[in-house]
C-alpha cells in the first residue's frame, strides 16, 4: 500500500470518528445509561455475554457487580466504551494523516531535489567536457606550432650544409684541375716552352692557396626545444568545476500589499548554494495578444540582490517576470513565471444609484479596472470632521455595491478602495450622504417609453402628443400599458417617506409596487401594487385607494397638491397624507412579503414632481406610534 491509498483509508476513518468526539459531551448520558442497564442486570443471567467495558483492563466485562470481578475499576457501557475508542482512533488517524501529508511534501521536495541533481549533473558534465576539449584543443595546436618550427629549422640548416657542400666541391675541382696541369707541365721536355708556361701556373697555384677554405661545419646539429609556457593550459585546467554555472532561481509568489499603481516588488530566491554575480529579471505586461509575444518583448532589469522594485508599470494590470543568474561560468536557465499585479485604480460611485434612508444607505460604483479586483473597502467619517478622518471601514466587500448601516440625522462622506493581493487603490472621489430622510432615484429602465424623466431626475411628464406606437421601445422591464415608472428605494425594511407635487388637473397614480409587478397591469390594479388614485371628473375630483383592482370607499373633501407616502414595514402599513393640511388619507394594512419600490404613473397627459430626502413630519409619526 502506498503513501497516497494510506492517507485516503485514514481520512476515511477520521471522517466515520468524528461523530465520535461529539459524543464524548454526552459522557454523562452514558454513564446514567450504565446505571440503568447495571440495575436491569441485577436480577439479570450470569451466563449473558459482557454489557460492560472496563477502562482499566480493556477487556469486556459486566455490569451487575455480582457478575463481574473489576469492582474497583473504572467500567463504562459498551457504547461508550467504543465511542471513546472511536475517537482516539480518529485523533490518532488524523495525526497518521498529518504526518503522511508531511511526508507527502518531503517526497515532493526530495523529487524536485532529485531533477535539480539531474540538472545540475547534465550542465556540469556538458561544462566538464566542453573544458577538456579546449584543453586538447589548445594543446593541439600548441604541438602543431611547434612542429611547423622544428621543421623550418631543419630546412635551413639543411639548405646551410647543401651551401657548404656545394662550396667544396668547386674547390675541389679547382683543385684537380691546377694539379693536373702542373703534371703535364712536368712531363714537357722543351725547356722553353716550360719556362714561358709555368710561371702563369705558378702564380695561379700561389693565388688559390692562399684562399681559405671553411672546413667546419657551419650549422649545429642540435635542434633548439620549442618554448614549452603552458601557463594557459594550466589556467584551464584549473578552472574546471571551481565555479559552477548556477541552477535555475524560483520566483517567490506576489506578498500581500507589496505594490503600488505604478510599481512592484518582486522577490525570487535560489534552490541551492549557487555562487551569483549577478541577475537578469524579465518583465512583461499580460495582455490579449500575449499568444504572440515573445521574450524579446520583455523588458530587463540588471540586478545584484533576490529582489528588486519594478518602476513606471500601469494601475490594476498583470505582468510576468522570470529571472536567470549569472556567474563566470555561465548562465542559469530560466526560472518558472511569476504573475504579479499593480494596486488597483481607485473605483467610480455612481452617484446618481447611491440611495439612503435614516439608518443607511446603499452605495454603488463601478470599478473602473479592467482585470479583475479581488475586493473593496469602504470608509466614512462623519462631514466636518478634521481632515476628513476615517471613523469606520466596511472590507472584504466582494461585489460593487454596499449597504452601509447609519446615525439618523447626520452628514457623512464615504470613499471606495479597490483592493487586490498588490494593496488597496487610493480613495475615490468622496460622496456626501444625509440621513435626514429617504433618498432615491428613478429607475429610467422601468418607464413607459412616452414618459419623460427631466434632468432634475425627479419630475416626469406625460407629453400631450402622443408618440406613434411604431416609435415606442419596449423590453421585459419597461410598462407598456400604464404610463409608470418605479423607483429605486434602499432595500431596508424600516420607515420612509416622500412626497408628490401635482397640478389640479393631473390624473396619477402613487405608492409602492414590488419590483417584478406585472408591467402590462395598471398599478393597483394587481395584488403586487398599492396606489392612491386621482381622477377628475366634470363634477369632482375622485380618489381611490386600490390594491388588487378593489378600492376602499373613501371620500376626500379637500384637494391634496402636495401628497406624502410613508411606508412602514414594521407596522405592515402604507399610509397617505395632504401635507398641505397635515391631514391623513388612508392606510393599506397589509404584509409585505419582500421589498416594495415607489410607483408613480401619470393617466394623462401632465406633470409630477418627487421630493425625496424629506424628513418625516411629526404628525406622521405620531399617527403610527
Amino acid at each position: 500500500m502506498d503513501l497516497y491509498e494510506m492517507r485516503s483509508r485514514l481520512q476515511v476513518i477520521a471522517e466515520e470518528t468524528t461523530a465520535s468526539e461529539e459524543d464524548e459531551e454526552n459522557e454523562e448520558e452514558d454513564e446514567d445509561e450504565f446505571v440503568m442497564v447495571r440495575n436491569r442486570k441485577l436480577t439479570s443471567d450470569p451466563s449473558d455475554p459482557p454489557d460492560a467495558w472496563c477502562r482499566d483492563c480493556s477487556v469486556p466485562t459486566h455490569s451487575n457487580p455480582s457478575e463481574r470481578t473489576h469492582t474497583q475499576h473504572r467500567v463504562v457501557t459498551l457504547n461508550a466504551a467504543a465511542q471513546e475508542i472511536k475517537s482516539e482512533l480518529g485523533k490518532r488517524s488524523s495525526s497518521l494523516v498529518e504526518k503522511i501529508t508531511q511526508m507527502d511534501n518531503f517526497i515532493g521536495n526530495l523529487e524536485e531535489i532529485f531533477i535539480t541533481v539531474e540538472e545540475n549533473f547534465g550542465r556540469q558534465e556538458q561544462n566538464l567536457e566542453q573544458h577538456y576539449n579546449d584543453v586538447l584543443q589548445s594543446l593541439s595546436q600548441r604541438f602543431r606550432d611547434n612542429s611547423a618550427a622544428l621543421l623550418d629549422e631543419k630546412k635551413l640548416k639543411l639548405e646551410a650544409l647543401y651551401g657548404q657542400l656545394l662550396s667544396c666541391g668547386d674547390a675541389l675541382t679547382a683543385s684537380k684541375e691546377l694539379i693536373e696541369h702542373a703534371q703535364e707541365l712536368h712531363r714537357c721536355d722543351d725547356k722553353h716552352a716550360f719556362l714561358q708556361t709555368v710561371m702563369s701556373s705558378i702564380k695561379r697555384m700561389e693565388e688559390f692557396s692562399k684562399d681559405e677554405l671553411e672546413l667546419k661545419v657551419g650549422v649545429s646539429l642540435d635542434f633548439v626545444p620549442p618554448p614549452s609556457d603552458l601557463t594557459e593550459v594550466k589556467h584551464m585546467m584549473d578552472s574546471i568545476n571551481v565555479v559552477p554555472a548556477p541552477s535555475a532561481p524560483v520566483m517567490n509568489p506576489q506578498a500581500v500589499n507589496s505594490a503600488s499603481p505604478s510599481s512592484l516588488r518582486v522577490c525570487w530566491s535560489l534552490f541551492s548554494d549557487d555562487t551569483v554575480d549577478f541577475y537578469e529579471l524579465y518583465c512583461r505586461q499580460i495582455s490579449e495578444d500575449i499568444a504572440t509575444e515573445t521574450m524579446h518583448d520583455a523588458s530587463v532589469l540588471r540586478v545584484k540582490e533576490t529582489h528588486c522594485v519594478v518602476k513606471d508599470l500601469r494601475p490594476n494590470s498583470q505582468y510576468e517576470f522570470w529571472v536567470t543568474a549569472t556567474n563566470t561560468t555561465g548562465i542559469s536557465p530560466a526560472s518558472e513565471k511569476a504573475v504579479y499585479m499593480t494596486v488597483p485604480s481607485p473605483p467610480v460611485i455612481r452617484e446618481r444609484e447611491c440611495v439612503s434612508c435614516l439608518e443607511a444607505a446603499l452605495i454603488r460604483w463601478d470599478s473602473g479596472n479592467t482585470n479583475p479586483v479581488e475586493s473593496y473597502t469602504l470608509e466614512l467619517c462623519e462631514d466636518g470632521e478634521t481632515d476628513n478622518a476615517v471613523t469606520e471601514s466596511i472590507v472584504a466587500i466582494p461585489t460593487c455595491e454596499c449597504v452601509v448601516q447609519l446615525q439618523p440625522w447626520k452628514r457623512y462622506i464615504i470613499t471606495i478602495r479597490a483592493v487586490n493581493i498588490g494593496g488597496a487603490s487610493e480613495k475615490s472621489r468622496p460622496i456626501r450622504i444625509s440621513t435626514t430622510g429617504t433618498f432615491f432615484h428613478l429607475l429610467k429602465e422601468t418607464a413607459h417609453p412616452i414618459l419623460c424623466v427631466l434632468d432634475d431626475g425627479f419630475t416626469i411628464v406625460y407629453p400631450d402628443e402622443d408618440l406613434p406606437l411604431s416609435d415606442m421601445v419596449f423590453s421585459d422591464t419597461t410598462f407598456n400599458c400604464c404610463v409608470a415608472v418605479l423607483g429605486d428605494l434602499i432595500p431596508v425594511r424600516g420607515r420612509h417617506y416622500w412626497e408628490i407635487e401635482v397640478d389640479d388637473w393631473t390624473e396619477y397614480r402613487v405608492g409602492v409596487a414590488y419590483e417584478d409587478t406585472q408591467r402590462s397591469s395598471y398599478l393597483g390594479a394587481n395584488a403586487t401594487s398599492w396606489c392612491m388614485r386621482h381622477i377628475c371628473t366634470p363634477s369632482r375630483h375622485k380618489y381611490e385607494f386600490l390594491h388588487n383592482g378593489w378600492s376602499a370607499d373613501v371620500r376626500i373633501t379637500v384637494q391634496p397638491l402636495c401628497v406624502g407616502v410613508f411606508l412602514d414595514y414594521d407596522s405592515s402599513t402604507l399610509s397617505f397624507y395632504n401635507t398641505h393640511l397635515q391631514q391623513h388619507l388612508h392606510t393599506f394594512r397589509c404584509c409585505f412579503t419582500h421589498n416594495v419600490l415607489p410607483c408613480f404613473a401619470l393617466d394623462k397627459p401632465g406633470t409630477l414632481r418627487i421630493h425625496t430626502g424629506v424628513p418625516t413630519p411629526s404628525y406622521v409619526t405620531h399617527t403610527h406610534t
